[in-house]
């Protein structure tokens, strides 16, 4: 009896282990055939070669040639750290910066005078036509200039813009930068708001004592424009730091390749991702919800004593279009901008636009799949706003 009990177990387990294998062998089977497929893509339609290099060994190489070549860093990555001074809202300034690569090469942009993606001189102009605020969406995440929001807002209008996007930046973040670096001669603010993340974000840096200090007084600035040198020194030493911990994670992957299949490294990522979207699925409390509402609230009398238009953009992820891995902040679409509009902020909400122009949303997105916006869906999005600002 024991030993059949005994048996039924060693079979049970041996069955386990076999599927989980497999299931590990097809994830492996599946990444390549994807990259093989995207690599055939991109070069039939570019003629030129795929990146399929990581971002440390890219960057490694560019930096033989370009000593002073940097690599984004987020701000939240500041904000959440309770023993910082000061919270950069932007990268090194003045800098040829590494960003990503979702579209098959990594985009690279030059830095303006404050770390943010502007040709430089856009800070010299008497009037600012668009001041953006967002996270990585508004920065142009894996696209290079003039494809990202402020470059082709800046063809369209035939205006100045200026871009402050950074990856990861959340609405504490975002109001941040408007208490820092708005100015006078802003025509209209554009909030961005990306539905996959920014509650997220929100929640993430809610106990920012620094960044509850924008809300709590009206007063309250870091003086950042006046301490680009700290600033400096401090991004410059954070990316190191980050470089150096990648550059160690690349070279354990490439000795442990094998032990990474026997660890079932891809079945467990594919595990935690599953688990993080079931805990997002539960709702956001109202404190972070009242947070959101009090920084909009904050936002427009900001606006309003600048003499500045507000516009909320509602920008819509891949899950939204496909009706798939919906998660805590895509559920709470009707919930948000029922509350935006309760605060009489124009809305544009750039789902409803892609739907009503029938775009195929596909073409929006990085090889038809999840990701940031291609230079297709940055310039349709733009193109959406644009119009919409006109009418006022």
């Amino acid at each position: 009896m024991i030993r059949t009990a005994c048996r039924y177990i060693l079979i049970i387990l041996l069955s386990t282990l076999s599927s989980l294998y497999l299931f590990e062998y097809f994830l492996v089977y599946s990444a390549k055939n994807i990259e093989q497929n995207k690599a055939k893509i991109f070069e039939e339609e570019n003629g030129k070669k795929y990146e399929s290099r990581s971002k440390i060994v890219v960057f490694n190489e560019l930096k033989k040639k370009n000593p002073k070549l940097t690599s984004t860093l987020v701000p939240k990555h500041f904000a959440i750290s309770s023993k910082q001074k000061v919270i950069p809202l932007g990268g090194l300034s003045k800098s040829k910066t590494l960003h990503c690569n979702e579209n098959g090469y990594f985009s690279i942009f030059e830095s303006d005078r404050y770390g943010f993606n502007n040709p430089d001189n856009e800070w010299d102009n008497e009037e600012i036509e668009f001041f953006l605020v967002g996270d990585s969406f508004t920065i142009g995440e894996c696209v290079n200039r003039p494809y990202d929001f402020g470059s082709v807002l800046r063809k369209l209008s035939k205006k100045s813009v200026l871009n402050l996007g950074y990856s990861s930046n959340g609405p504490m973040l975002q109001f941040a930068a408007l208490k820092e670096y708005l100015d006078e001669n802003v025509n209209n603010i554009l909030w961005f708001y990306f539905e996959d993340n920014d509650l997220q974000d929100l929640n993430d840096t809610m106990n920012s004592k620094i960044l509850n200090s924008y809300l709590d007084n009206k007063e309250f600035s870091q003086s950042l424009r006046s301490k680009q040198k700290e600033i400096d020194i401090i991004v410059e030493k954070t990316v190191k730091e980050h470089l150096k911990y990648f550059q160690s994670r690349e070279e354990k992957k490439k000795k442990n390749q094998i032990l990474r299949f026997i660890r079932l490294d891809k079945t467990k990522d594919k595990l935690k991702v599953l688990l993080n979207n079931n805990n997002k699925k539960e709702k956001f409390n109202k404190e972070v919800f009242l947070k959101f509402k009090k920084i909009l609230e904050h936002s427009k009398i900001l606006a309003e004593k600048n003499n500045t238009e507000l516009y909320f953009i509602y920008l819509p992820s891949y899950q939204r279009f496909s009706k798939f891995g919906f998660d805590g902040d895509l559920n709470q679409r009707d919930e948000l901008i029922s509350m935006v509009k309760s605060l009489d902020i124009k809305i544009i909400d750039v789902f409803t636009e892609i739907e009503k122009k029938e775009i195929d949303y596909k073409s929006l997105f990085p090889f038809g799949s999840y990701g940031h916006y291609n230079i297709k869906g940055y310039d349709e999005i733009s193109k959406i706003i644009y119009d919409k600002t006109l009418n006022k």
